[in-house]
């Protein structure tokens, strides 16, 4: 049963091109092929990724952010129709949709490289375009601090969605997504556009090691992330492999991850944090949408795209029949 009001993601859409690097050679060979070289093209974007994870799972989504007028625009924008998601809140101009190129490893995990580096779709938001009452009528408000990585209007007017949304009532989260790792590689204009959001933020979710650490610098990376966890906000540390670190005023709780076969991460956290919202619109108790985010996301690293995650069936029969990691 979908919901009433719909949930709102807000930030990056692009489209990502994965290779596979244990495709390019077999036996370091020199000898290349075209099939081998063949990428895969699919949507992407972090945000993004969790709006068509959430709209899979049978959740009412809408997409609010930037796209341009070219191919990786209008791809995005057949994809939303797809998926069904609500594109009245997308923008559409010149700027430049941006292409990620996703290189995987044999282990699954990948390096990413975006272009074009300029002109970047995501990084401008302009209010006049957005209905801020559809807003404040939303049933969850979610975006990523992928949208604060370039420079542009998205960094002065996004924490004013994120203010209309709270102050209305309506549940927000958002992901850190900053990448950065040691607090030096830090821009300071990206923290003061995380700092600006997060007195909105119900729900803060984000990389355990290294997202809250480059922040909130401490010995012990737990420590980190529990200094999040203040006026009433719920923090979520998602540690891949080994599962989710839970933090709120009532105390923390450490939830396991399940036992997959790692064919490529990418999207992960994005598929964890639709599996976690799905889970709370749900009614779900705070731990059993934890281990939807968990599921979703283990669901996902099984696949080749960040855009290979389940419907509900899937996701309870997935939960239901792979073991947890001990």
């Amino acid at each position: 049963m979908r919901e009433t009001r719909p949930v709102i993601v807000i930030g990056d859409a692009c489209v990502d091109v994965t290779v596979r690097l244990a495709d390019l050679m077999v036996g370091h060979s020199d000898v290349y092929d075209s099939e081998r070289l063949l990428p895969t093209i699919s949507g992407g974007g972090t945000s993004a990724n969790t709006a068509v994870a959430l709209s899979k799972l049978g959740v009412d989504t809408a997409f609010m952010g930037t796209i341009g007028d070219d191919y990786g625009g209008r791809f995005m924008l057949r994809e939303f129709a797809e998926r069904g998601i609500d594109t009245g809140l997308t923008i559409v101009d010149d700027s430049n949709t941006i292409f990620v190129f996703a290189f995987i490893d044999p282990e699954g995990e990948r390096t990413l490289w975006a272009f074009p580096r300029e002109g970047c779709s995501y990084a401008n938001l302009d209010l006049n375009k957005i209905d801020l009452d559809r807003v404040r009528r939303a049933g969850w408000v979610h975006s990523s601090g992928m949208a604060y990585m370039t420079g542009g209007s998205t960094r002065e007017n996004l924490p004013k969605v994120f203010r209309a949304a709270y102050e209305a009532g309506v549940p927000t989260s958002f992901d850190l997504n900053t990448r950065v790792g040691e607090p030096e590689n830090l821009d300071p204009d990206i923290r003061r556009a995380v700092e600006e959001t997060l007195p909105y933020v119900r729900y803060l979710l984000g990389s355990a090691k290294d997202e809250f650490y480059s922040f909130c610098p401490k010995d012990d990376w737990k420590d980190s992330v529990r200094a999040f966890a203040v006026d009433g906000r719920t923090v979520i540390s998602r540690m891949g492999g080994d599962g989710a670190f839970t933090v709120r005023a009532e105390g923390e709780f450490f939830t396991e991850a399940f036992q997959v076969n790692v064919r490529n991460t990418t999207g992960a956290g994005d598929a964890f944090n639709a599996g976690f919202i799905a889970g709370m619109l749900r009614g779900l108790p705070l731990r059993e949408a934890v281990r939807w985010g968990n599921g979703v996301a283990g669901y996902k690293v099984t696949g080749n795209s960040a855009r290979h995650t389940p419907n509900e069936t899937e996701l309870l029969d997935f939960m239901a029949h792979v073991p947890g990691k001990k």
